[in-house]
């Protein structure tokens, strides 16, 4: 009986997913795409082309797992369920158990069936020995979900039901249906990795992405895996290529070229020069040791300005030639946390995949592992303390952030000051130091949390570390502000100050306009508040100076929040120096402009508690002004006054007796903005 053809237009849905499978569809011409939906956003996961199957891996299920959508003119064949059960049947891809598939792809750990766990991806070893059997017109066997195990028939079984066994009737299907003879037992099925050559010169990178396939790769993350020097038969390279590749929605590539470079900054540039080539994620790339007992792993993502601050360190971490099950969950959660979250794929990985992963290793990954010097396990703490950091911010709900910090703290006891992760751990130990001084009030945190931050800096060449030195400096700056506002000790001021401005030593506003920024609102704040201390205003004019320098350099459009809190801090200094030099109006005006200036930055970003304080604060700056306007226009006759010996005439009297009374405005009423990025 001749199959029924159906043709379809260019953006027509075939079946939505979750409808009941009730049919078969075989493209014969034109194209089609499989997806699903996440949050209300299509993921495609590919396309089909001529003799393509759709909806058969959804037959057994009884419901379609994906939609598939018409994208040219597409003609199709149909059969029902019913029918495409009985052919597979009746080719023997079907098992004589009930509805099970008689082949499975041999597990990646040697038991467990990888399927579950992994979404299939084009150009793999599978993919290509589909093709034959398409052209001879037999289903593929990946048409069929791999769900399970197969139950085994033994050969004695069969030859009881052989001779009784009536045959199928056409146009009916049965739940149990034997078949003449048993197949043979399959050979497991390896999965190999596609290697893609080092440098790509002639082919496009299409066609190597699309290597022994003929649709188009689905769309995901993709992390290039390099080969690994010493591991001459692939062994180890092949090990971790299965592993990963069990984590879902994300493509594995792996390059046939080793990284030998011993400079971990000349192996992240090779690597990235990959990443661009093969447009990758991100790269994992493995050293083995002299001993060959462990390898240093290494991640690396694409160039960006817009790094991570919990992944700026922490990017290698140390685990064995052959890897425990907890231990292949970390490489795991490792790689996935590597990827910068600039996709919803990426994001997704993160906050849907990860959380659950951590949860079968925290305990493992928090304690020392057995075979690892004592940097190797600090290295691997501080990289499980940068998941938990990162996954705490992606997902609050999980609250990680005690754990993390106890294993930042745990690995600081661990490293040595040479290695590279010593200085960002101990500004990640300060910082959380700092959070509790600021939590409980307490200067002997602040205290413990400068020291943290100097041993830091002890670490640190100015020369060939500019960015970390300049941090540090911010940082101990940032805490010594706190610790002077306790005590209002001038040398807890002048320390503040000294900090900011060997920051500033190193920072330029064209490399890190953001961090000089901080910086230099940090040491005009500093000057600002050491002044209430005295009468004199060089230090105030200092700090107006200081900001007027801040906002010549921002961009409002581009920094808005910055641009904004300048604009706060210089209006309170102005209103602040002009209460200091009597009052005069030309200050205050200029404040009440610049604090109109940062409500408006505020009003337009969104920053509505920001804008509340802004708010507030020009309204007194206003009424500041009135006031002194109207003490201007009062005595400009001053003549008069001199006149009547500078009383008060009757008139003046009864308008005084009715007016209100004002408070005097003070600088403490005017509030200033500390720095805006507190981690």
């Amino acid at each position: 009986m001749p199959k029924k053809e159906i043709t379809f237009s260019a953006g027509d849905v075939l079946f939505k997913q979750g409808d009941p499978c009730t049919s078969v569809y075989t493209i014969v011409s034109g194209k089609a795409e499989l997806f699903y939906e996440i949050n209300g956003k299509a993921r495609v996961l590919g396309r089909k082309g001529e003799d393509d199957l759709l909806g058969a891996n959804s037959v057994l299920e009884g419901a379609y797992d994906t939609a598939a959508r018409a994208v040219t003119d597409l003609t199709v064949t149909v059969q029902t369920a019913d029918e495409y059960i009985e052919q597979l049947q009746r080719s023997g891809e079907l098992s004589p158990s009930a509805g099970a598939p008689a082949k499975v792809s041999a597990s990646f750990d040697g038991g467990d069936d990888d399927d579950d766990f992994s979404f299939s991806f084009g150009g793999d070893d599978e993919e290509e020995e589909e093709k034959p059997a398409r052209r001879s017109g037999r289903p593929p066997r990946s048409a069929v979900p791999r769900r399970g195990r197969s139950t085994a028939v033994t050969r004695t079984d069969m030859a009881e039901d052989e001779e009784d066994e009536p045959a199928p009737v056409k146009g009916k299907s049965s739940a149990l249906v034997h078949v003449e003879k048993p197949k043979p037992a399959a050979a497991p099925v390896v999965l190999k990795p596609v290697v893609l050559p080092a440098e790509i010169k002639k082919s496009p990178i299409r066609e190597w992405l699309r290597e022994g396939a003929d649709e188009t790769p689905s769309f995901g993350a993709v992390v290039l895996l390099a080969s690994i020097a010493g591991d001459d038969d692939g062994s180890v390279r092949d090990d971790i290529f299965r592993t990963l590749r069990q984590i879902p929605n994300m493509q594995v590539t792996v390059v046939d070229k080793a990284v030998a470079d011993s400079d971990v900054r000349r192996g992240a540039m090779q690597v990235r020069a990959w990443l661009e080539q093969h447009t990758a994620d991100a790269g994992l790339y493995a050293v083995l040791d002299n001993a060959g007992r462990v390898l240093e792993f290494h991640t690396v993502r694409p160039v960006s300005g817009n790094e991570s601050a919990p992944f700026s360190a922490g990017t290698r971490f140390f685990l064995p030639v052959r890897m425990s099950d907890e231990q292949k969950t970390l490489l795991k959660i490792f790689t996935v946390c590597a990827l910068t979250p600039t996709r919803l794929e990426h994001e997704q990985l993160l906050r849907l995949f990860v959380p659950s992963l951590i949860g079968e290793v925290a305990a493992y990954a928090s304690k020392p592992m057995v075979g690892l010097t004592p940097e190797e396990q600090a290295v691997n703490l501080t990289a499980f303390a940068n998941v938990l950091s990162w996954i705490s911010f992606m997902t609050p709900e999980e609250n990680r952030q005690n754990q993390a910090a106890a294993l930042y703290e745990q690995a600081l006891t661990l490293l040595p000051a040479h290695a590279p992760e010593y200085v960002f751990v101990n500004r990640q130990v300060g910082l959380l130091r700092q959070l509790e001084g600021e939590r409980r009030d307490s200067v002997e945190a602040f205290k413990v949390a400068e020291e943290t931050f100097r041993k830091g800096l002890a670490a640190v060449s100015e020369k060939y570390q500019p960015a970390a030195f300049a941090d540090l400096n911010l940082r101990i700056g940032n805490v010594r502000q706190k610790i002077a506002l306790q005590t209002g000790d001038g040398e807890d001021f002048s320390a503040a100050m000294t900090a900011y401005r060997d920051a500033l030593k190193v920072l330029k506003p064209s490399g890190d306009a953001e961090r000089w920024a901080d910086t230099v609102n940090g040491l005009a704040r500093t000057m600002q508040l050491f002044s209430s201390y005295s009468t004199k205003t060089t230090l105030l004019k200092k700090a107006v100076e200081l900001y007027e320098k801040e906002l010549s350099v921002l961009d409002r459009d581009e920094h808005p929040m910055l641009f904004g809190r300048a604009c706060n801090n210089l209006a309170s200094a102005l209103f602040l120096l002009s209460d200091r030099e009597g009052g005069k109006p030309d200050l205050l005006r200029r404040a009440v402009e610049v604090f109109s200036d940062a409500l408006r930055i505020y009003d337009r970003a969104g920053a509505r508690r920001m804008a509340d304080v802004a708010d507030s604060n020009l309204k007194r700056a206003e009424r500041a002004l009135a006031r002194t306007e109207k003490e201007l226009e009062k005595n400009k006759n001053w003549l008069d006054d001199i006149l009547n010996d500078g009383g008060e005439t009757d008139a003046d009297a009864d308008t005084n007796t009715d007016a209100p009374a004002e408070e005097p405005l003070t600088f403490e009423r005017i509030a200033v903005f500390e720095e805006l990025d507190d981690e």
